[in-house]
């Protein structure tokens, strides 16, 4: 968001979320819908989010992957399994607007958490399921994590290069897409809510989320009959568009019209190569594809890598060194978006790309933390909620862990 429009205010203040989603996908659902200024109430079974205990761990024994998708959360403990625990999360959902579950087709309905189940009790509240493969068809209701999809989907055999063996996109952009799909998913049935008044079931498969970064991909099969092969770090549909050789480093470079093509090789000091027959169009490029490669890298391979991207920039070429992520994780330019947000805890973390910078970021809460502050907010007190936390063999709570290191 530009400047012009910072505010304190968030667009989902107001929204209660119930979170019952483990891993990465789902709890990026609810994280951007936190950032939106919902309050997302986490409900973890006894042991917390598997997650938690995911390696790296920071020095008080938690998983940064945990505390990166589920800040600004409110941590309870609850039993599922048990119809106490079944009960408690019936109660939160009549005052809820958002449930959010990433459980496997079929589960939620066995423990009485299904869309059927949770619309008696609240026939305006937004169910989201976010699963791997969907509920119907051959794979319906089997298992998948962001590489499994990935291999499922070809993105995998896409990703690599031609003579090595196939490879895993390094981010979890499966998990992550998966997150901003549901989410909007979610924000567009509120509106819609918003002028009928009725609640109504989105499902986000994992595997729909592949399908989105590959559409123009199944396109070409599916209507040109052309299936992509793996380039590398090039581009099927421009050339030059890879990283290409330099003194010292690789360069990644986008050039995606002709025009393009000619400002970067004048720059590059090459400019008889931007009228050669063989390069004078994006056709004939990809055409000559290896020859026109082999034909810039003679020229960088004298030129340092940021030269290369300074000469580059210069005409409009988009350009970059190929870095380390521990760059970027230091990196200036995140500092002033202001990507990055510091917790009371005084831990940095980073934001949603749709957090206004005026917006403060939560903590990681401790698992549990919240419990019986959210149960007497639900109109449970005193001895009924040392029933319901005995029942559920539950100690937890700042007041009864607050002496304990965090989970």
């Amino acid at each position: 968001m530009s400047e012009d429009v910072v505010t304190t205010s968030r667009p989902l203040e107001g929204i209660t979320v119930v979170d019952m989603t483990v891993n990465i996908a789902g709890p990026s659902a609810t994280l951007i819908l936190a950032d939106l200024g919902a309050q997302v109430i986490k409900v973890e079974p006894p042991g917390g989010d598997v997650s938690r205990a995911w390696f790296p761990q920071d020095a008080c024994g938690t998983s940064t992957v945990f505390s990166a998708f589920n800040r600004d959360k409110k941590s309870i403990v609850i039993d599922a399994k048990t119809p106490q625990g079944r009960e408690l999360i019936h109660h939160l959902v009549e005052n809820a607007d958002v449930f959010v579950e990433s459980m496997r087709p079929g589960k939620a309905a066995t423990l009485g958490l299904a869309w059927d189940d949770l619309q008696k009790v609240n026939d305006r509240l937004i169910y989201c399921s976010v699963n791997a493969f969907g509920a119907v068809g051959p794979m319906a209701g089997a298992a998948g994590f962001d590489a499994v999809i990935q291999a499922y989907s070809g993105l995998m055999d896409l990703t690599g290069h031609p003579d090595g063996d196939p490879a895993r996109v390094g981010g979890a952009v499966i998990d992550v897409g998966s997150g901003v799909w549901a989410a909007l998913g979610v924000v567009a049935a509120l509106m819609q809510r918003t002028q009928d008044g009725l609640g109504r079931r989105i499902e986000t498969t994992m595997l729909g989320t592949a399908i989105s970064y590959l559409m123009h991909h199944l396109t070409s099969v599916r209507l040109a009959g052309v299936e992509p092969q793996r380039l590398g770090t090039a581009q099927h549909n421009f050339a030059p568009y890879q990283a290409i050789r330099s003194a010292d480093r690789m360069v990644m470079i986008g050039v995606n019209s002709d025009r393009m093509w000619q400002r970067a090789a004048s720059a590059l000091g090459v400019p008889e190569l931007g009228v050669d027959p063989r390069y004078q169009s994006n056709h004939a490029r990809n055409a000559h594809r290896a020859d026109l490669i082999a034909d810039i890298e003679a020229a960088t391979a004298r030129i340092p890598a940021s030269e290369v991207v300074d000469r580059l920039v210069a005409v409009s070429v988009p350009a970059s060194v190929v870095r380390p992520i521990g760059a970027l994780a230091h990196d200036p330019q995140l500092e002033a978006l202001k990507l990055w947000g510091t917790t009371s805890a005084g831990i940095s973390l980073p934001r949603t790309p749709v957090a206004d910078p005026a917006w403060s970021i939560g903590d990681v809460a401790r698992l549990g933390e919240h419990t019986i502050s959210v149960l007497t907010e639900m109109g449970l007190g005193g001895d009924d909620v040392d029933s319901l936390l005995a029942a559920h063999a539950v100690e937890t709570d700042s007041t009864r862990i607050g002496d304990r290191e965090p989970a």
